[in-house]
């Protein structure tokens, strides 16, 4: 069996076995969608960009972060898929926590319905990485890239969110650096004034073919891209503003 599909295996086993019964947590923070601000004031010429402003996107940002797990979003469609996205690009701050803080923060991730068993699998998941892994799982190369969304189904208190992503991962030193295609299948549920995840199911793929011509480049490359904040947080948490 090939590294990444060992690793890939483990991961499934990891994620299908943890994200699949933990739930999204958000902070308490204010449950109405962020209001558009005003348009400046009207004055001869200037009635294009008043337009301009008023036609412009509200921004969905994550009100702050639980450990580095972006949390606190509207409840609203875009809040519900930025909640999905930004907890799929969080994974490697999840698995690089030790089991103590790890257990700590999903006791307060978790909603209610699943802390009773969800925290001690958490832990139970958590150590089978690492006798799979090696005690220097937590030192690799991690990096989760989600790179398409879509959101399937959405009501006032439930949301149904894809996400199609890249996992990056390897020893450091020694490579290979590999990768993994997969789709994260994401329910989210609105509970107490925010979008918790009530259920994470991960398929492999869609799987690109590696194009002949590109060469695979040394560990310390992915060193450093690993240590630069994941691009989708840029401009959907308080950090990036």
């Amino acid at each position: 069996m090939s590294r990444i599909k060992f690793v890939g295996v483990a991961l499934l086993v990891a994620m299908v076995g943890v994200w699949v019964v933990r739930s999204f947590v958000l902070d308490d923070s204010d449950s109405t969608a962020p209001t558009q601000p005003p348009p400046a004031s009207s004055t001869p010429g200037d009635e294009s960009s008043t337009l301009e402003q008023q036609s412009e996107p509200i921004a969905v940002v994550a009100a702050s972060d639980l450990a580095g797990v972006p949390v606190g979003y509207p409840r609203s469609e875009r809040g519900a898929a930025t909640a999905a996205v930004n907890w799929v690009a969080s994974f490697p701050t999840v698995v690089r926590m030790g089991p103590l803080r790890l257990d700590d923060m999903m006791s307060q991730l978790l909603s209610a319905e699943r802390a009773a068993s969800g925290s001690d699998e958490v832990v139970s998941d958590y150590f089978a990485l690492f006798d799979e892994l090696g005690p220097d799982f937590a030192e690799r190369v991690w990096m989760e890239s989600p790179l398409q969304v879509v959101t399937t189904q959405s009501t006032e208190s439930a949301a149904q969110v894809s996400v199609w992503a890249m996992l990056v991962t390897g020893d450091p030193v020694d490579g290979p650096i590999e990768v993994l295609w997969r789709t994260h299948h994401v329910s989210l549920v609105w509970e107490r004034d925010d979008w918790r995840i009530d259920d994470v199911a991960i398929t492999e793929g869609p799987t690109p073919a590696p194009t002949d011509t590109a060469l695979p480049s040394a560990p310390s490359e992915f060193v450093e891209v690993d240590g630069w904040e994941p691009a989708v947080f840029a401009d959907t948490t308080a950090g990036g503003e």
